[in-house]
């Protein structure tokens, strides 16, 4: 798939609008462009990005598009916040679906220049969690380095670890590799402009961020990806 197959102008304008009248009966009064229009399309942009992908994971070929999608509705029910709508369409692309425990790519749809592309592993397990920072406190991470070299992927950068304070137990306090040992999650990501996105297109903006990416993606799969209690959490 080559050509764009959502309408980036119109979706962000119905999100902008939601934002704007983010309750029930507005929603109600929009449905018909939400369901022939926003929902299906989104829907499409992300059948053609697991496509895409297929090159980078054959996994992505066995993918259901639809177990990538998170839901507009919020989930109210322990928050203060009641409104009952997110502003933003995403997806979370894994061989499992949404699942952020598993490494992938989240692309995310909002006006305001909150667009965003995101690749790593957002939330992984305690299993996967602590193969990862014993993978980086005893194995050689030159090759880890390298992939953070190459110029593609440096409007993703930093690395975000949403790191701990102190290293975790049975790990050294003073290791070279310490920030990577106290990560939480090991993310890159890059926020797109309203008319960035709109003019150069979703699925291309999209589509090529997750090319650069890839060899990050690859390399955490690689370390997780054969832990048998590795079981995958599906959010809303």
């Amino acid at each position: 798939m080559s050509a764009e197959v959502i309408d980036v102008a119109r979706t962000l304008r119905f999100l902008r609008a939601l934002k704007k009248n983010n309750d029930r009966a507005w929603f109600g009064a929009q449905r018909a462009t939400y369901d022939d229009h926003i929902k299906p399309e989104w829907h499409d942009l992300v059948a053609g990005l697991l496509a895409a992908a297929v090159p980078l994971d054959e996994r992505f070929a066995y993918v259901d598009p639809k177990a990538c999608l998170f839901r507009l509705h919020r989930d109210t029910r322990f928050s203060t916040d009641k409104t009952p709508y997110k502003t933003n369409i995403s997806a979370f692309l894994s061989p499992f679906g949404k699942s952020g425990a598993n490494a992938g790519y989240y692309v995310s749809l909002e006006p305001g220049g909150e667009s965003l592309f995101a690749a790593g592993i957002y939330t992984p397990t305690n299993e996967a969690l602590d193969a990862l920072r014993r993978h980086f406190a005893e194995a050689d991470v030159r090759p880890f380095e390298a992939i953070f070299r190459n110029k593609r992927i440096a409007p993703y950068l930093p690395l975000q670890t949403d790191g701990l304070t102190r290293s975790p137990r049975g790990f050294p306090k003073d290791h070279p590799h310490v920030a990577l040992i106290r990560a939480r999650r090991y993310m890159v990501r890059r926020e797109y402009t309203d008319a960035g996105i709109t003019t150069a297109g979703a699925f291309a903006t999209f589509r090529n961020a997750m090319r650069d990416c890839a060899p990050l993606v690859a390399y955490l799969d690689a370390i997780v990806r054969d832990l048998s209690r590795l079981a995958p959490r599906q959010r809303s």
